[in-house]
């Protein structure tokens, strides 16, 4: 890293950030990535995609809801927006992998159904995850995507 910090000018400053996103390419660019919006349906079984990572607390006009950053296996990058039941199921499952060890990247398959409770027979979404890999691989995997 260059010790010259006193850039006389502007365009001196942005050549050294240019030359630095160079040197750390991979790091993320500090630009949003184009995303889609993963319209899930019920009753589909989503195989393979990688957990990137996730907002919380993002408020809409429905109340607050979870964003998870996904990339599919042909490396298409979307969104999972979910809320209300499906985000305390997302949200526990990533708790519980990072309570045994497992950190993001994580590689998921996913279904949305719907359950009926057993005590009083109402229905409710339910987002059943299984966890198929986790750790440096994932990490590879998502790198050569």
């Amino acid at each position: 890293m260059s010790e010259d910090t006193n850039q006389t000018t502007l365009e001196d400053f942005l050549a050294e950030v240019k030359q630095q996103e160079g040197e750390t390419r991979g790091y993320g660019s500090g630009e949003f990535e184009d995303r889609t919006t993963l319209k899930a349906d019920r009753n589909v079984l989503y195989r393979n995609y990688i957990v990137e990572g996730f907002t919380s607390d993002v408020q809409s006009k429905f109340g607050k809801n979870t964003a998870v950053r996904l990339t599919s296996q042909e490396g298409e990058k979307v969104t999972l927006w979910v809320s209300g039941y499906e985000e305390s199921h997302f949200l526990g499952f990533v708790k519980r992998c990072e309570s045994e060890g497992n950190e993001l990247p994580l590689k998921i398959s996913f279904a949305r159904t719907q359950q009926t409770a057993a005590k009083s027979g109402n229905t409710y979404n339910k987002l059943n995850i299984k966890l198929e890999d986790a750790g440096e691989d994932v990490q590879i995997e998502l790198d050569n995507l």
